[in-house]
């Protein structure tokens, strides 16, 4: 029995027979001491796990320093570990959004040290895209995506709700696929999924430019001023610039070039308006507005998703309290900022999520 040290709790869900790492595993007896269950994680059998499963343990225990091979095994095997038949919805959920904000977190450090992507981090963030691709599309997967609207935001936790919001959206509207690939219907099964995961890379790294803005700008508890609402307004540029040394399709440039540009020639950096905006950044600047207003801010309440779309069609309510008067002019007057064939297809979309008003 060992009753030392710091550990991290992980679901018997995760471990797959015969890969897990070389570390410890251990549970917590009744007494309240974490006791061996598996000297080398990677030999584990299905024997082991079933009677594991069979005793109700619910979670097992390693050691935290040993965090570091656990994240990578995750990332690493997250495609067999969605499909798992035995795992639930719920626990998925809660894996895919620990490695994807993971992987999210690695490309803004690494990124910051070196200005630039590179090419091993969007591979990576790709791999990962596609390695998910099953369970972001499937239909039982909307119910968690459902209860992480509200939730508070941070960077990489956007990212991430981006991701899944535009994934299960293309998923529900393909032909967009269509406009952004005008073959897509005709294409094999591996390019379809090679186009939606280049997809799901403009929409985790879509924000990495903010990468350059100082932090006491990004999370400033109170309105922005003029200057520092003008160098929020680069990081469009920083992302695109960052993408220049991959080999990422210009459609995806394009839309991380543009997912502030609004509809009426409003928006930044560009100004751009209408059809001059490309499909998929007209479609990341409804989400990523709507995950935003959805999400808790240090200097705002999360606004109801149903308050939110009425805010973005131009029908804002004023009976949201304080979340009304934390809104912005620029937030009130959002009529004509979006395009309205692909809001109402939002719309239709959100109707099938079980989301709180």
């Amino acid at each position: 029995m060992i009753n030392e040290g710091k550990y991290m709790s992980i679901s018997p869900e995760v471990i797959l027979p015969g890969v897990m790492p070389k570390f410890k595993i251990f549970f917590l007896s009744a007494k309240g001491y974490y006791v061996l269950w598996a000297l080398e994680g990677n030999r584990v059998t299905d024997q082991q796990l079933a009677k594991l499963t069979k005793s109700g343990i619910k979670e097992v225990f390693v050691d935290l320093d040993e965090r570091f091979k656990y994240e990578e095994y995750l990332e690493t095997n997250l495609g067999k570990i969605l499909e798992n038949p035995v795992s639930s919805i719920e626990q998925k959920a809660e894996i895919f959004s620990r490695v994807s904000t993971y992987v999210v977190k690695a490309a803004f450090e690494t990124s910051f040290g070196t200005g630039s992507l590179g090419p091993t981090l969007v591979e990576r963030t790709k791999s990962m895209i596609k390695n998910a691709l099953f369970f972001l599309t499937e239909t039982k997967a909307l119910d968690p995506l459902a209860k992480m609207v509200g939730h508070d935001y941070t960077t990489y936790e956007h990212a991430t709700k981006v991701l899944w919001f535009l994934m299960a959206f293309l998923k529900e509207n393909p032909d967009i696929l269509e406009i952004v690939e005008p073959d897509y219907h005709d294409l094999p099964e591996p390019q379809k999924r090679d186009l939606l995961a280049h997809c799901g890379v403009a929409a985790m790294l879509h924000d990495v430019g903010k990468v350059f803005i100082p932090s006491e700008i990004l999370n400033k508890n109170e309105p922005l001023s003029g200057l520092e609402w003008e160098i929020i307004k680069r990081h469009p540029l920083s992302s695109l610039a960052m993408f220049l040394g991959t080999e990422i399709p210009e459609f995806v440039k394009k839309a991380v070039l543009q997912h502030h540009e609004d509809f009426n020639g409003c928006g930044y950096p560009f100004g751009l308006k209408g059809l001059d905006i490309s499909i998929l950044g007209r479609v990341l600047r409804i989400i990523d507005t709507f995950e935003a207003m959805t999400s808790r801010r240090p200097y705002k309440e999360a606004i109801p998703p149903k308050a939110a779309m009425e805010i973005m069609i131009g029908t804002p309510q004023k009976n949201l309290g304080g979340a009304f008067q934390a809104l912005e002019e620029r937030d009130l007057n959002m009529k004509d900022c979006f395009d309205e064939e692909l809001l109402k297809h939002f719309i239709v979309f959100l109707g099938k999520l079980n989301l709180n008003e």
